[in-house]
């Protein structure tokens, strides 16, 4: 019995410690907050900021040609702007708006797949 009662409370101290973790998209958000701040504060430069978040992005969600061509443009742009040729805020609502498309896309290839896995 005694047994049983432990194993109960190493299961429930587990589900617990799994229901804590951030998912994916909450690790990659704050990984985003850490990098901007370090761009503003001028540690980084805005093309590095890209090429970091392009290695996350690729380590935690997988390469995929969406991401890839949206990470080359907004590196492609960034550079532009520290060339002078680009105004830096219309940039950032340039990359803001790409970037909400690929991770609409990717939201959306998820729900797919989890229903086919439902169907099947």
């Amino acid at each position: 019995m005694k047994k049983v009662i432990l194993l109960c409370l190493m299961l429930g101290l587990v589900s617990c410690a799994q229901m804590t973790r951030a998912t994916p998209d909450q690790q990659f958000e704050a990984y985003r907050t850490e990098v901007k701040s370090e761009r503003q504060s001028g540690t980084i430069t805005a093309v590095k900021e890209q090429e970091k978040l392009r290695d996350r992005y690729w380590e935690v969600f997988g390469k995929d040609p969406d991401s890839a061509g949206h990470f080359a443009f907004a590196i492609s742009l960034m550079r532009s702007v520290e060339a002078g040729a680009f105004p830096m805020d219309e940039a950032l609502a340039m990359v803001s708006a790409r970037e909400s498309e690929v991770f609409v896309r990717r939201a959306a290839s998820r729900q797919v797949a989890s229903g086919y896995e439902y169907a099947n």
